[in-house]
């Protein structure tokens, strides 16, 4: 958010002040006096401890700041690192898939791949692991993981599986002049690049939030308009909303007819989006948020949520009704006063949901814990 530029000004002051007390025996009109020659070697100079206070001090400054005073931005992108697939789960480390069996959790494979950036489940319950050169599809009854055409995948784009047909991707592209939904069939031709099946131009105007119902409608929210797509593409009559501030996720909920709208203050609203608006029920979540996803046929909404300085980060359930249904306390990480703090300390807290059962994913590519519809500790996936 907007409060991370605090820590690099503070940082300046700090440094300014310290450079202000060492030119203070020095008058400007007098230059610096010429050092004597000498044919002696001089020995090392000793590193300044003064310095070595001043880095520390600052550090520890920012570490203070982001700990207590700077905000978790949500993440908006849609690019889930952790799936449920039919009896597994699917995490991407550093640098592979790792399936394991969700009975047990023992695990089943793991197969390498470049810079993982996104893991989908798709509709026969197999899972599509996509990194920077290649694709995989993981298939239980497959020995090894199949590799793929990729297609072109830009920064900040989104990806989703097709709600019916196993062999289908979409990629929404928010980002250009005009946002696009393009759809991809699934080809086994490793190395190559995939063109698009599909190609739909939506009409809207402006920038807007994009997401699908459980059926697998898409659906474009702008101001005050909403854009709906059937699930091969096709255009539906839109739907007129209140204008106001866009929600910053739509994500399915148990009925087709309706879906969930989110934003980061933790407001969740269920509103009918066919074959008009309407709001129907709203909840507060206890804290700003920070991902979110559902599973469980739509009846299990599960949220990250940064409540109180640390940041201290919790899981907290809600059933179709959006009544609470568990809450705990999820491990984090220290911020480290670096610029990459954000990164650090929100890698792990990516959230999944099974589609079909009432178990919680909460993690990353160094750890991962599995939860039931209470937010009670099933199993956990060590650091690799």
């Amino acid at each position: 958010m907007r409060g991370w530029s605090k820590v690099p000004f503070l940082s300046c002051l700090v440094l300014a002040a310290s450079f202000a007390c060492k030119g203070q025996g020095r008058e400007l009109s007098q230059p610096a006096p010429r050092p004597a020659v000498s044919t002696a070697i001089a020995p090392p100079e000793p590193t300044a401890p003064p310095a070595r206070a001043l880095s520390s001090a600052v550090v520890a400054l920012e570490k203070t700041l982001q700990v207590e005073k700077l905000s978790v931005p949500p993440r908006r992108s849609h690019e889930p690192q952790l799936a449920f697939g039919k009896g597994v789960f699917g995490q991407l480390t550093h640098d592979a898939l790792v399936v394991y069996d969700t009975t047990d959790f023992r695990a089943l494979a793991s197969e390498p791949l470049e810079s993982p950036r996104a893991l989908l489940a798709l509709a026969d319950g197999s899972l599509l692991a996509l990194g920077s050169r290649h694709m995989l599809r993981w298939q239980r009854d497959q020995k090894r993981a199949t590799p793929l055409a990729r297609p072109l995948v830009l920064p900040g784009v989104e990806l989703y599986a097709d709600a019916q047909q196993a062999d289908l991707i979409w990629i929404f592209d928010g980002g250009s002049a005009s946002a696009t939904l393009r759809g991809y069939r699934l080809q086994p031709e490793a190395g190559a690049s995939a063109l698009p099946e599909q190609s739909v131009e939506l009409s809207s105007a402006g920038r807007g939030v994009f997401g699908a119902s459980r059926e697998g409608v898409w659906l474009y929210c702008t101001t005050g308009h909403v854009e709906r797509l059937s699930p091969g593409g096709l255009r539906l009559p839109g739907l007129t909303v209140p204008n106001g501030p866009l929600p910053t996720w739509i994500v399915p909920t148990r009925r087709l007819d309706q879906s969930l709208w989110l934003d980061e203050s933790g407001h969740v609203a269920r509103v009918l989006v066919t074959p008009t608006y309407k709001l129907l029920s709203s909840a507060q979540l206890p804290g700003t948020v920070a991902d979110v996803a559902v599973g469980d046929e739509g009846r299990l909404l599960a949220s990250v949520v940064v409540t109180g300085p640390g940041p201290r980060f919790e899981l907290v359930l809600l059933d179709a009704a959006l009544a609470e249904r568990g809450r705990v306390v999820l491990p984090a990480e220290a911020p480290t006063g670096a610029d990459d703090w954000i990164q650090v300390v929100t890698e792990n807290q990516r959230v999944a949901v099974a589609p079909r059962s009432e178990r919680v994913a909460v993690g990353g590519p160094t750890r991962v814990t599995i939860f039931d519809a209470g937010a009670n500790k099933v199993f956990s996936i060590p650091s690799r």
